[in-house]
């Protein structure tokens, strides 16, 4: 339903009454007479029921009215009477303001429209163009598409001015005919959108304003120069234009128009009279909606949607209402909420990890809580303007690589409820003149849309190194986007929370005004030290199953060797060690089918001097002059086998050969067999399978100097990998030969890069 335009006559106090009735938009209009007595004109008093109305519903268009004011309802009422109900009122919203909470039902509204929505949001910023349209100034509204519908009609009343919009046509009695329309069929539709604007604009009247839904639109020179044109009476058309922010729009355009609007996600508090702590969100929600929060936070939910509009928050809250139960913790509705934000934007992630999951750099955590600190909201004994003041922009994550930078990232995303864009570099940079740019800009707005949010950049470099004084094309294109990154920066509102987090390995050749305290603060994360290799190491172990599986073999044999006893022979403890492998290996089908393939392989090496002997004196009964190449082929084959599975045979025919094992011996049951041999030893002293296991990952800790936490979290995942998809069982022996492997191909991996 419109708005019922109110045409009345209050005198001095307009502007008051006014703010008045955009601060109370649910009192109805008899109770706001009785506060500000207004005059009409005969025969336009509000009925009986417009009177019970809410002011909501009403445009007031003022008037004045030369007939003085007499007593009644409508037309005013005496000094005394009115300092009497001037007083009650106050009295009575004194008294709702002390009864009233966020938690009593009947301060929710059942149903709120979309149209509802976007008044009651904007309403300052609708008043303020209505009063610009009034004083005859042209105005370009910044804001999005959707908004338009629900804009443009209502301040053109509020400002009593009559609507032309830009895709009507011309000569209505000329579009009308038969043969008009099928020409518009022949032509596939009706033609060009804005064919009749400059028809529009000549017959442009003083009362009416030309409204552009799109003004991207007139991006041709000749619809440009006719944006500047004067009307058929030689006087400067009067234009209302839309434009949404993820556009780009000539500044030949914008200059057309003498006041900017910009109209971008939610306000905190409705209006500019910040001494209404009333919440926007908090007029926004259903009585039903309310429900859903167990504890509501009206500042908790405007910090998760301060970058919606009113009618995606309304979208937003519908979902909510329909998807979670009543009751439900804040958190919970909060998760809802983002997941709603990224179904509607590519490339938004919603993270799980926490600093928890982060093991070691206590001070880089302490930094990074601190700034969320700062960002959740007030703290106690700072000034709310300070506060803003010493947020940063963001950070910029830099030192070696696998150090968990996009680790911390995603942390930082985590603790502020945020959702986090994970964008490289490079894919901002086009071939195209000016696409890098709109690429960054896009994303900004996005983050916007679904604040609070990060935007983490990975290989931050690539689009912020320093500008270059070439004029070369690729110096200009990055200075072109680093620029606009600084404008991005400096462009955030105070009400979104959008925090940029980039990582880079080259720190030096970041662009030193981006580095400034006021908008990326460096942070340097390097290589862990001791005490954090303990907790990464601990937290891969923890995470990929290798303490379980320590803990539970310390476990089986402390509990064999009490069983054994103190004084047990030599073949005692070798049978107590045949009984502690089969339990061991009976709960771990894969382990058993390793342990028997080498056993197997062991029995083969166990026989393989004698034979590779046997055919060395074959090789010497051969007659001299004759030659045996197979036999030959075969020999040197018997060696090669020998030296790879640590067998040391001679080369001589017939000569001495090592002497084999005495009784098959795996490599499993040799790695377990010292095992139990060092637990036997230890357990005198009274070993327990968390102190064994500690031991065991202080000892990682030691022998992985300059590894970064990827190389520190393979180990325990190659290790897992290898006794889930091999059977290996996870010894201290073996895990030093993993170390050793990874620093190997470290090594190999500096050395081949040196060479090249």
């Amino acid at each position: 339903m419109s708005a019922i335009v109110l045409e009345l006559d209050l005198g001095e106090r307009t502007v008051e009454a006014r703010r008045f009735k955009r601060e109370h938009p649910d009192l109805p209009l008899a109770a706001f007479l009785k506060v500000y007595p207004a005059r009409f004109l005969p025969g336009d008093e509000p009925s009986r029921w417009q009177r019970d109305m809410p002011l909501a519903e009403f445009i007031f268009q003022p008037i004045t009215v030369a007939e003085p004011r007499t007593g009644g309802e409508e037309s005013g009422v005496g000094a005394s009477l009115r300092g009497e109900l001037d007083q009650c009122w106050r009295e009575e919203q004194q008294a709702d303001a002390a009864c009233t909470s966020y938690d009593d039902p009947l301060a929710y509204p059942v149903t709120i429209s979309d149209n509802e929505a976007v008044r009651y949001a904007y309403r300052s910023e609708m008043d303020s163009i209505a009063d610009y349209l009034s004083s005859g100034l042209s105005v370009l509204v910044r804001c999005d598409k959707m908004l338009t519908e629900y804009i443009y009609e209502f301040v053109c009343h509020q400002a009593g001015r009559q609507v032309v919009l830009d895709t009507e046509a011309a000569c209505p009695a000329a579009q009308t005919g038969v043969g008009s329309r099928l020409d518009q069929a022949i032509q596939g539709g009706h033609g060009e959108p804005l064919a009749h604007l400059p028809v529009l604009l000549h017959n442009l009247k003083n009362n009416e304003v030309l409204v552009l839904r799109s003004l991207d639109m007139l991006e041709s020179p000749p619809l440009v120069e006719l944006l500047y044109q004067r009307t058929g009476k030689g006087e400067k058309a009067q234009i209302l234009a839309f434009i949404d922010p993820s556009l780009e729009v000539k500044k030949v355009l914008t200059d057309r128009f003498a006041v900017h609007v910009p109209i971008m996600g939610l306000p905190r508090y409705p209006g500019t009279d910040t001494g209404n702590q009333q919440y926007t969100v908090s007029r926004l929600i259903t009585h039903k909606e309310r429900q859903c929060f167990q504890c509501y936070d009206p500042e908790g939910l405007y910090k998760n949607v301060s970058g919606l509009h009113a009618i995606q928050f309304r979208n937003a809250m519908r979902y909510v209402g329909a998807k979670v139960a009543p009751q439900t913790a804040a958190a919970e509705v909060y998760h809802v909420i983002r997941q709603f934000k990224i179904s509607s934007s590519g490339g938004i992630e919603i993270p799980d990890t926490t600093f928890a999951d982060i093991g070691g750099y206590d001070h880089i955590k302490q930094k990074l809580k601190h700034t969320i600190e700062l960002i959740a909201g007030p703290i106690a004994g700072l000034d709310e303007k300070h506060r803003k003041q010493l947020i940063p922009r963001g950070f910029v994550f830099h030192g070696p690589p696998g150090t968990g930078k996009t680790l911390f990232a995603k942390a930082v995303a985590n603790e502020l409820n945020a959702t986090i864009q994970m964008v490289s570099g490079p894919e901002i940079m086009d071939k195209y003149v000016g696409q890098s740019e709109n690429n960054l800009r896009q994303l900004f707005a996005t983050a916007r849309r679904n604040a609070p949010a990060v935007i983490f950049f990975d290989e931050f470099d690539s689009i912020a190194s320093q500008r270059s004084t070439y004029a070369d094309g690729g110096a200009r294109a990055n200075n072109a986007v680093v620029a606009q990154l600084l404008t991005e920066l400096d462009g955030f509102q105070t009400d979104q929370t959008v925090l940029v987090i980039g990582t880079t390995n080259r720190i030096d050749i970041i662009d030193e005004a981006l580095l400034r305290p006021s908008r990326l603060q460096p942070l340097e994360i390097g290589l862990p030290d001791l005490r954090a290799r303990r907790q990464v190491a601990d937290l891969h172990a923890r995470g990929f199953g290798v303490r379980r599986q320590l803990l539970w073999l310390c476990e089986l044999m402390v509990k064999h060797l009490k069983s054994a006893g103190a004084e047990e022979s030599a073949n005692g403890d070798s049978e107590r060690f045949s009984i502690f492998l089969t339990e061991l290996l009976s709960g771990d089908e894969a382990a058993a089918r390793r342990f028997a393939r080498e056993t197997d392989n062991a029995r083969l090496l166990t026989g393989l001097p004698e034979l590779f002997a046997a055919l060395g004196r074959l090789l010497e009964d051969i007659p001299d002059g004759q030659q045996a190449p197979v036999l030959d082929d075969l020999y040197q084959r018997f060696l090669r086998f020998g030296r790879r599975h640590g067998l040391e045979l001679e080369d001589s025919r017939g000569g001495d050969q090592q002497p084999a094992p005495a009784e098959p011996d795996a490599t499993l049951a040799a790695e377990i067999r010292e095992l139990f041999s060092i637990v036997r030893h230890e357990a005198q002293g009274g070993v327990s399978p968390e102190s064994f296991y500690q031991s065991l990952i202080d000892l990682v800790a030691e022998h992985t100097e300059q590894f970064n936490n990827d190389e520190l979290r393979a180990v325990f995942q190659e290790a897992s990998l290898e006794q889930h998809l091999e059977g290996r069982i996870i010894t201290p022996r073996y895990l030093g030969c993993k170390v050793a492997q990874i620093r190997d191909r470290r090594q190999q991996h500096q050395r081949v890069h040196l060479l090249s």
